[in-house]
């Protein structure tokens, strides 16, 4: 296997160890494992490596890998492996890379690219909704793409799998109902004959080695029922300090412990604070500040004391590297994950921990924790406050191996059955919860995700949509408590704040509406005015009546209004009382540090400008020729296809006709006549009438006329004319023509049959590759008219 060694030894500059090469030889071999078994700090993340190697040298394993993680931070810290891993590679190997930790992705390039390898990595959340054509944030005609996209040729590796048992469950089922995936779970316990995990080698590697057998002695401290927590696990971090602990963590079950033990240790030190309750600006300004004093690695360069207090989100994955630890006490399988964050390297001899116990009849997040907490009484060494458990790896797995743990109650979650998935594949309106599918029956919420703009209109989060890196992903409950209190403010100025903050805009990928805070829904994206408060720099502050920093610029678009860039207040009123030209926003979005300027988009008090690269159907104003359009489309819905190794000439016959026949409804004289067409040479773009009294019937669907103009061609061909713009699934508007209606025939029927011959998600990459050659093709035409509009305006 000397390739692969070869290969991940010129990405990282050290050889993989054994288990990562074996790995790798058996998937390119087509001998997958039931699950991977390596214990934490045994480099699970090669994973990446393996797949990314045999899917360069053509084995035949799937082209998306989707890594979940069912903690937020760690979906960044996995990304952060995966971005320097592809940029090792030459521009033309690597894959596209995408990290979904909130209500929306940092872009949804990936999805227009379908034959192109992808390494997604998500949390269940996000991952498993969009599997369900339910996307988190993700606009509802669009779902049917990214369930195409993850639905098919996918590797699905699920991280301590353990998190995300009902999840795992879900994917079994989809698979039963025609989804072309593999699963891969990833645990240290996972019991099966077909395994992959250390062998003989790995436990006489020169590194691993080192991991495995160094002590770490967990000294067991139980409370009373009124003893104040907060203050036990500070006590306990300062105590592990006085001892010659430079860089302390302290592990709590709750963020607002979590919080408290934060402020009383910075009162007294330099300390941080790590949830996964932290928008992806917040958390990229942290740890460009803290990283360099905890990851793994910084220990021989010398590093300042530090207090590392971070909730479970931390378990799994996370690259720090601490010389002690204080954790809550939580199941066993937790505390072998936040005990894998310390001396992770080996490199100190021992590195002491303390597990704080606080009896509770139920505890809300983990159940009953009283029999862990007796299986480690009876394992430990020593007496009284003396007692001790060495959480080192080798010298733990000897005494669960002597005494097996208590089994942990995992959350049971409902069967997925074909009739649910009739109605989720489908644009009927269901009102079905699928967090069932995806966390279970338990007592914890899915979240809800909430984003702060200092410009909070509609106008302007249209033009500029929430983007990942500022959205804070709560618990639903925890959002809903919140707008409570708010709603309980009665007095004065401050009941002006409360109204001001209970109202919101609900995003739902597409458009913008108000709702009252109170009204949230499991999965909403919310933008909130910053004067609602809320969030600070460590992330989830409900407390706060401080504004909150609005960080919804990048390098993709700026906003220039006056609440947004006061700094250029000034410049802006200026242009808006003048009439200026597009290229006076763009060279002052150049000074906002907005790279490559293009276009501009006109908001309430200001303007949005957008990236070059940034093009979005809503500029499609210049003329397009229907026959210019059309036969592309087709060309390239046969390019994705070939690309997808999809080979049946009849198949590829049928997305040809499709893409080439998709708009013969705009050929309608009123629909030219709407666009500015001249009634002689059908468009299929243009840039509007000069009559603004015409238009079209209200809820008229140029694609209901396709299909009616295509009665003689087959099923499939006209079923993806009519559902390449995410109508017809099997409903359409209500269009006012019932002549359209009786010229489709038996839509439902032909959708029908076409699930029961493609599958559900078969038909959906059928769907999904007519419409992303639509818009690839939509891209190229417009992006030529820009560069022809900046040619002129020059």
């Amino acid at each position: 296997m000397g390739d692969f060694v070869d290969w991940y030894h010129q990405r990282h500059g050290y050889p993989p160890f054994p288990w990562q090469a074996a790995f790798a030889a058996r998937i390119a071999d087509g001998d997958w494992p039931d699950a991977l078994t390596p214990p934490t700090g045994s480099g699970k993340t090669g994973v990446i490596d393996a797949w990314l190697w045999a899917r360069l040298q053509g084995h035949p394993v799937p082209r998306r890998l989707v890594y979940v993680i069912d903690r937020r931070l760690v979906v960044d810290g996995v990304g952060h492996y995966a971005h320097a891993l592809c940029n090792s590679l030459p521009e033309a190997d690597r894959p596209g890379l995408i990290q979904m930790r909130g209500g929306i992705t940092i872009d949804n390039d990936w999805v227009t690219e379908p034959d192109r390898p992808t390494i997604l990595i998500s949390t269940v959340d996000q991952a498993g909704s969009r599997l369900l054509f339910s996307g988190y944030g993700v606009a509802p005609r669009a779902a049917s793409i990214h369930a195409a996209m993850l639905g098919n040729d996918a590797l699905w590796v699920l991280d301590e799998v353990h998190l995300a048992q009902p999840l795992l469950k879900t994917l079994s089922a989809c698979r039963d109902l025609g989804a072309q995936i593999r699963v891969l779970p990833m645990s240290a316990t996972w019991e099966s004959e077909n395994t992959h995990g250390l062998g003989g080698d790995d436990l006489t590697h020169p590194v691993l080695a080192r991991r495995l057998a160094n002590p770490k002695p967990a000294k067991l401290v139980k409370l009373r029922g009124n003893d104040d927590l907060v203050a036990a696990l500070a006590k306990a971090a300062e105590s592990l300090r006085e001892e010659g602990a430079g860089l302390v963590g302290v592990v709590c079950n709750r963020v607002a412990t979590a919080r408290g033990v934060f402020e009383h240790l910075q009162a007294a030190d330099d300390a941080v604070l790590l949830t996964g309750r932290i928008r992806p600006a917040d958390r990229d300004a942290l740890l460009g500040e803290y990283l360099p004093r905890m990851t793994t690695g910084s220990r021989a360069a010398g590093r300042d004391p530090l207090y590392v207090v971070a909730t479970q989100t931390i378990e799994v994955g996370a690259d720090l590297d601490l010389d002690a630890l204080v954790t809550e006490h939580a199941p066993l399988s937790a505390l072998r994950q936040r005990a894998g964050r310390l001396n992770r390297l080996g490199e100190l001899v021992s590195a002491p921990m303390t597990v704080v116990y606080q009896p509770r009849k139920d505890d809300p997040i983990y159940g009953d924790l009283k029999p862990s907490w007796d299986w480690l009484g009876k394992g430990a060494t020593g007496k009284g406050k003396n007692r001790h458990v060495d959480f080192g790896i080798s010298a733990l797995n000897t005494t669960t191996a002597g005494s097996p743990p208590p089994a942990e109650s995992t959350p049971t979650a409902p069967q997925l059955l074909r009739s649910q998935l009739d109605l989720l594949a489908s644009n009927v309106p269901h009102g079905i919860d699928i967090a069932p599918w995806l966390h279970g029956w338990q007592r914890g919420s899915p979240d809800v995700y909430l984003c702060w703009r200092a410009d909070c209109g509609s106008e302007s989060v249209t033009a500029a949509p929430p983007q990942q890196h500022e959205l804070l992903a709560v618990p639903w409950w925890a959002a809903r408590q919140w707008s409570g209190d708010l709603a309980d403010i009665e007095d004065g100025s401050a009941g002006e704040a409360r109204e001001r903050r209970l109202e919101c805009l609900r995003w739902d990928g597409e458009r913008a509406e108000h709702i009252d805070l109170r009204r949230t829904r499991i999965g909403d994206t919310l933008v909130l005015p910053v004067a609602a408060g809320g969030c600070d720099r460590y992330g989830w502050a409900p407390e706060s009546i401080a504004a909150v920093s609005d960080v919804g610029d990048s390098d993709r678009r700026v906003r220039l209004h006056p609440a947004v860039h006061p700094e250029l207040a000034e410049d802006i009123a200026v242009l808006l009382d003048s009439e200026p030209s597009p290229n006076a926003w763009r060279r002052l979005a150049g000074r906002a540090g907005l790279p490559d300027p293009g276009r501009v988009v006109a908001i309430a008090n200001g303007v949005v400008v957008l990236a070059r690269s940034q093009w979005t159907s809503a500029s499609a104003y210049r003329p397009v020729l229907l026959r210019d359009h059309a036969p592309g489309v087709g060309a390239e819905a046969v390019r994705f296809a070939r690309g997808l190794g999809f080979t049946d000439p009849e198949l590829l016959d049928t997305l040809r006709l499709a893409g080439s026949g998709h708009d013969a409804g705009k050929a309608d004289p009123r629909w030219q006549a709407w666009v500015g067409g001249d009634g002689v040479e059908p468009l299929a773009k243009g840039p509007g009438g000069d009559d603004l009294w015409l238009t079209l019937p209200r809820g008229w669907r140029h694609e209901m006329g396709s299909v009616a103009r295509l009665a003689a061609a087959a099923p499939l061909v006209r079923y993806l004319v009519g559902t390449h713009h995410g109508h017809g699934r099997p409903l359409f508007p209500a269009a006012p023509e019932p002549e359209l209606w009786r010229q489709m025939g038996d839509w439902a029927g032909l959708r029908a049959e076409l699930v029961r011959e493609h599958g559900y998600w078969g038909l959906a990459l059928l769907e999904a590759l007519v419409r992303l050659a639509d818009w690839r093709v939509s891209s190229a035409e417009q992006e030529d008219a820009t560069d022809e509009a900046d040619r002129a305006a020059a």
